[in-house]
């Protein structure tokens, strides 16, 4: 090699090509080190998960307020040590997260949350419980498929909340990311001023494990049996009503779709839902309902779109003729649906103000004449505080009285005498939702000055669904959780179908769907053939529970469950014998 080199210096033409050898090599060897560390980044640790922890809640007596940014620290160290993950607790954008969920300023959370760039988001609070004290954090992901989850420690004294947010960052850390505590926690570790990890709703976790092992009553050998189902593919959508009926009078049914953005309808039929036609609509309106109806008696029934402009009601109306989609009439000052049961013509709803507005809640008989004017009729004598949404008027029990069913401000499905009373009211909820009265914005404003939002109830369809020519309900189950110290959040831990009937004293339960993971938007049942032993409940189903969409694009399923009765295949005449008497007061 020196020989070599003293040969290229001693010849300027040999130096010239042994300095571009070298630079070759420099290269290759250059270009080697560059790839064998773009491999160890392809393969080696992925890049940490981003957790954005807000600041604490803190209610207990004292001044304790340093807790709000310490309990938060602390959860983000231990998070970013045991879990592996990258968790930031301070500075002003958490602040500011924290303050317009509060307030309800979703606009302004959801943007600072997809600025963050976080896939987790942790919020907790600290309050005296029960002679205790009570640290709760729940887990927000952005993987709409991981549900939120709940955390809780109970500790006696004040000085115990840093040992009890290091118990807590270990439940986080084992059941969010799979990094348990390595070594196995025993009594004599146990700290002695901590209770042991509980759940926050001891009491539904126990219904959940009762119910657990009890029919559904869709089991074989049963009356009912699930005889089909169909899932659509994600639509890229999200879903605000669903209704179904024959809109063109062809005496084929079609499937109604109601978005934030626009209004899409479908066929079902050879096992797949195709699309027919859509049509945009306004954006800045938020959509509660669609529900259908032939009020201006012209063989084609009318789609009616009720929403929120602001805080004033919106609703439009359109007629679908096999071919073009055309409006009646849009805009109108009222919150419209119909009201109908089997075998009767609709009846049109409609409400001008809510039940908390100054001199609201009247709610009236609606008329749409041949011109397509639209004009009120009588008003309905319901109890107060229903929105016309709560509830549906139908005869339950064959005697050809109609009765109130409704559903109430905590959920409760109720039924009403012919004289306004309670007759009954479920000990579980239903027709809880996502959907509320009021924009974004109105909602933000009611937020700022402690105003509630007010939530729209689930559809209550009225229907044959045994197969003994008596009225029967569906209703929905979505399963409410709620965060006491953010009112204005919730969400639903999975949802289900439910079917009753009206028996003497009670409304007892025909059937239910086992519990899916996503939020049920809303259904309708679809009979089939006139005396056929088949009907279909159609329902649409959304990925996330969350009322706002947060992070990702929102997507929705549609769905068809198809029943069999099994009028042979079980004893019917327990039906046929009951002769289920007319309402009366008890």
């Amino acid at each position: 090699m020196k020989l070599n080199l003293c040969c290229a210096s001693s010849h300027p033409g040999h130096r010239h090509r042994w300095l571009l050898t070298c630079f070759s090599l420099l290269c290759c060897v250059w270009l080697i080190t560059a790839n064998s560390f773009a491999a160890e980044d392809k393969t080696g640790s992925p890049v940490k998960r981003q957790v954005v922890i807000l600041p604490f809640t803190v209610e207990i007596p004292g001044s304790y307020t340093y807790l709000k940014h310490g309990l938060a620290s602390t959860l983000a160290s231990r998070l970013s040590t045991r879990a592996n993950v990258a968790a930031v607790a301070q500075g002003s954008t958490s602040d500011q997260m924290a303050a317009a969920l509060k307030e309800g300023n979703h606009a302004v959370f959801g943007q600072l949350l997809r600025q963050s760039g976080a896939e987790y988001m942790a919020i907790g609070s600290l309050t005296p419980k029960n002679n205790q004290f009570e640290l709760a954090c729940y887990v927000f992901s952005q993987n709409s498929a991981q549900p939120p989850r709940q955390f809780v420690q109970n500790f006696t004294a004040v000085d115990d909340a840093m040992q009890a947010i290091d118990e807590l960052a270990w439940d986080i850390s084992g059941t969010i990311f799979s990094k348990p505590r390595p070594e196995i926690r025993d009594a004599a570790r146990q700290p002695s001023g901590l209770a042991a990890f509980q759940t926050a709703h001891p009491e539904r976790a126990y219904r959940e494990g009762q119910y657990a092992g009890m029919t559904t009553g869709l089991e074989a050998g049963g009356l009912f049996t699930l005889a089909n189902t169909l899932r659509s593919r994600p639509l890229p959508v999200q879903a605000m009503d669903i209704n179904a009926g024959d809109l063109d009078g062809d005496g084929k049914d079609e499937v109604v779709l109601l978005t934030t953005t626009s209004l899409m309808i479908y066929r079902y039929d050879d096992s797949q839902f195709r699309m027919l036609a859509t049509v945009n609509l306004p954006n800045h309106i938020r959509y509660h309902s669609v529900t259908l109806g032939d009020l201006n008696q012209n063989g084609l029934q009318e789609i009616y779109i009720s929403g929120s402009n602001g805080d004033l009601p919106d609703a439009t109306a359109m007629e679908w003729d096999g071919r073009r989609i055309t409006t009646l009439f849009e805009h109108a000052r009222w919150y419209l649906r119909t009201m109908s049961s089997p075998g009767e013509t609709p009846v049109l709803l409609g409400q001008r103000s809510l039940a908390e507005d100054l001199g609201g809640g009247d709610i009236f008989e609606m008329d749409l004449d041949a011109q397509n004017t639209l004009t009120e009729r009588k008003r309905l004598n319901i109890p107060k505080g229903l929105s016309v949404f709560d509830f549906v008027l139908a005869d339950l029990d064959g005697s050809g009285s109609k009765v109130l069913v409704a559903i109430n401000n905590q959920n409760r499905l109720q039924l009403y005498d012919t004289a306004g009373s309670v007759r009954w009211t479920s000990p579980d909820t239903f027709g809880a939702s996502n959907n509320f009265f009021g924009t974004l914005t109105s909602a933000n404003n009611a937020a700022s000055s402690e105003k509630e939002p007010v939530w729209i109830r689930t559809r209550i369809v009225i229907a044959d669904l045994d197969g003994d020519h008596i009225n029967d309900i569906l209703v929905g189950r979505n399963r409410l959780e709620t965060v006491p110290f953010m009112p204005n959040l919730r969400y639903f831990a999975g949802s289900s179908l439910a079917a009753f009937k009206w028996d003497r004293f009670s409304l007892i339960r025909l059937w239910e769907t086992k519990k899916i993971p996503g939020y049920i938007t809303n259904y309708q049942v679809l009979r089939a053939d006139p005396g056929s032993t088949e009907y279909s409940v159609l329902f649409a189903e959304a990925e996330t529970s969350y009322p706002f969409i947060f992070w990702q694009s929102a997507s929705a399923y549609l769905n068809s469950y198809t029943l069999q009765v099994n009028l042979h295949g079980s004893d019917q005449s327990i039906w046929d014998s009951q002769k289920l008497p007319a309402f009366e007061d008890q």
